[in-house]
């Protein structure tokens, strides 16, 4: 798939500039992105879930915090400062203070992975239940033609939100997210639990370790949610493709009686973000687990990103199935929950299969 910016496209008042999908056309998208990189700018690109359009947005600013209309960027870790790339100049920029993302070094050992399971379940041992998600890092050479790449995840993976985003402070990335995290339209909210993973395909019931994990994720967001004042909607399991590997996916929809403030919708993703599905539960016990074991940072995989206009009005994805790049080289993050029921073994299939899903899709220069 080609993406040219169209002659009839338009730049929304203060947003960002429309490309489409065309099989025949030359791809402008990505000399729009390389001329951000040259000129040092923060940019975002991405395209909605089975939508033909892909917006982009470059400025010379980033701020803190949710409100301006912008493209939203959240770390992994909840202590530190949600970004926002604003779609018009800012009156202001963010201090760097107490956020700088480090890009990894080497990629994980297996038998590094092998002990951080042994760890995680050693923690999850005192309450004989619960979940945290291990995770690990593969670092490559190799100078990636990020626009291309861009244009090669939305080939393959139509369904997912395709994403692009770079600031001084988060680095540049990349990924195709199959995870919604919370979008909302008027007092409505949508999000799901997306968890348990097997090969794309495979036939025969789930097993109860798949349907556990679920299960927790399940719970923890519909209870953060009706815990809010929401009247919450669950539709029925089932399983959702996602490249070579399918989850468990329940869709979960809430109402509120309320106007939905920015103040409340912060609270609501403090509360949802990281989820039992790239964290874990008990949370507090996982993030400390995770802090404990991993050696590497974490920087935006596992948070959350995507356009926000209102508090009515926005799309949040978890950032997953992505990586960090830098001029020679890229960094795939992958991951997967671990409960006293998972398997060394394959647990670490789980995560090359899962690293297939940007790893096929890269286009190094």
């Amino acid at each position: 798939m080609s993406i040219r910016f169209d002659k009839d496209a338009r730049r929304a008042t203060n947003g960002p500039m429309i490309f489409f999908s065309d099989p025949s056309a030359m791809v402008s998208l990505s000399e729009e992105i390389r001329g951000a990189i040259e000129s040092q700018l923060a940019f975002y690109a991405y395209r909605m879930p089975g939508d033909l359009m892909i917006s982009f947005g470059s400025s010379e600013h980033v701020v803190e915090g949710i409100g301006e209309r912008g493209f939203v960027i959240a770390p992994f870790l909840p202590d530190m400062p949600i970004l926002t790339i604003p779609y018009r100049p800012a009156k202001r920029n963010i201090k760097a203070d107490g956020f700088q993302y480090r890009f990894p070094s080497t990629s994980t050992p297996r038998e590094e992975h092998a002990a951080e399971i042994d760890a995680i379940k050693s923690a999850l041992s005192t309450y004989g239940t619960g979940k945290i998600v291990a995770s690990r890092v593969i670092v490559n050479n190799g100078r990636i033609d990020v626009g291309s790449t861009f244009a090669e995840l939305s080939r393959r993976h139509p369904n997912a939100f395709v994403f692009c985003f770079s600031t001084p402070l988060t680095g540049c990335w990349i990924g195709a997210s199959p995870e919604l995290l919370l979008e909302a339209s008027g007092n409505g909210v949508k999000t799901m639990a997306l968890a348990g993973t097997r090969a794309a395909g495979e036939s025969g019931e789930w097993d109860c370790k798949n349907l556990e994990e679920q299960q927790m994720v399940t719970d923890f967001i519909s209870e953060t949610l009706s815990g809010n004042g929401l009247d919450i909607s669950i539709s029925p399991l089932y399983t959702r493709n996602a490249g070579k590997v399918e989850h468990l996916c329940t869709d979960i929809s809430a109402s509120s009686h309320e106007p939905m403030t920015t103040d409340r919708i912060q609270s609501i993703l403090h509360q949802l973000s990281p989820t039992p599905a790239l964290c874990g539960t008990p949370r507090d016990v996982a993030l400390d687990t995770i802090r404990q074991t991993e050696r590497f940072d974490r920087g935006c995989y596992g948070g959350f990103c995507g356009p926000f206009r209102s508090p009515a009005d926005f799309s949040l994805f978890v950032t997953l199935r992505c990586c960090c790049i830098e001029m020679e080289r890229f960094c795939i993050y992958v991951g997967g929950g671990i409960t006293l029921r998972s398997n060394t073994e394959a647990e670490w299939q789980e995560t090359e299969a899962k690293a297939s899903t940007i790893r096929d899709a890269l286009i190094i220069e």
